[in-house]
């Protein structure tokens, strides 16, 4: 069980262009329990945003999608799973 808010995962992401094309924003795709915060330079913190429960659902698959300021942006998406341990709440 976790409470909104709690960081669950640290990640960078790179890309070596410069300029416009060098910037990069993420973003998740259709995810409601978790979102992305920016933490410092390319680096983002995936966090709850609800509570979770292993027994309500024991692994999320979320998907970032990236994509640079360049024009057209060029973009990248990334598939990962977050598994939920459980706790004793009786």
């Amino acid at each position: 069980n976790t409470v909104p808010g709690t960081v669950v995962a640290l990640f960078t992401v790179r890309d070596r262009d410069s300029g416009a094309n060098g910037k990069i924003s993420c973003g998740l795709e259709d995810q409601l329990f978790f979102s992305l915060r920016p933490a410092y330079k390319n680096y983002y913190e995936l966090v709850t945003v609800s509570a979770l429960d292993r027994e309500q659902t024991a692994q999320y698959t979320l998907r970032v999608r990236a994509a640079d300021a360049g024009s057209p942006p060029l973009t990248s998406t990334h598939t990962f799973t977050v598994d939920i341990s459980d706790v004793n709440d009786n």
